[in-house]
């Protein structure tokens, strides 16, 4: 099927919004954007494989992306979640109809990819938005500072001959929000 310019424009509007979630995103829109762009680049690769008529690997790939919103709305305080969530699960429910009635085309689900696929992108860049007029710093800047923090430290220990002097300093050194910059915890929502 060749793509429309729907499908293209989609795609091209996609890759924006997912760059302007990274550099103006909190923790939870960047999780979003990288969800959103690694289902992008996996569905250039996969929506080739057919069988009988139906795409097994876009109709995983939306339910790992669902599972993965799903488990974000609980975990994270963000609206915009909920929504892609929803939108999600529409596309979940649109392989489900074409599997179980025949009269379901390969067009209407293009279609719903379309649409709903705008809408995910959307809903992104108005959580972005949201993030930015509510005061909220975005997360690559102190991510960015933080990284060179941690760089700089085990450098010098290194160049002391203390790597594991290195190791607890970056360990112990302060993230963005006066935490330690180790993994995050459950229920850190950025």
């Amino acid at each position: 099927m060749t793509p429309t310019p729907w499908q293209v424009g989609g795609m091209v509007f996609g890759l924006i919004v997912y760059a302007v979630a990274w550099v103006r995103g909190a923790r939870p829109e960047r999780t979003g954007a990288g969800v959103l762009l690694l289902a992008c680049l996996l569905s250039e690769i996969t929506y080739r494989w057919e069988v009988d008529g139906h795409y097994p690997a876009g109709m995983v790939q939306d339910c790992v992306r669902l599972l993965i919103f799903a488990w974000m709305s609980f975990r994270m305080d963000r609206w915009w979640l909920l929504v892609m969530t929803a939108a999600n699960g529409l596309l979940v429910l649109v392989y489900v109809l074409r599997l179980v009635d025949p009269a379901v085309s390969q067009y209407t689900l293009a279609s719903a990819h379309v649409g709903l696929g705008y809408l995910i992108d959307l809903t992104l860049l108005f959580g972005v938005f949201e993030r930015w007029l509510s005061g909220e710093r975005a997360a690559a800047p102190a991510a960015w500072a933080e990284a060179n923090r941690a760089t700089a430290a085990r450098d010098a220990a290194r160049w002391r001959g203390d790597n594991d002097a290195a190791q607890a300093h970056i360990a112990a050194t302060p993230g963005p929000a006066g935490r330690s910059a180790g993994p995050p915890t459950i229920g850190d929502s950025g």
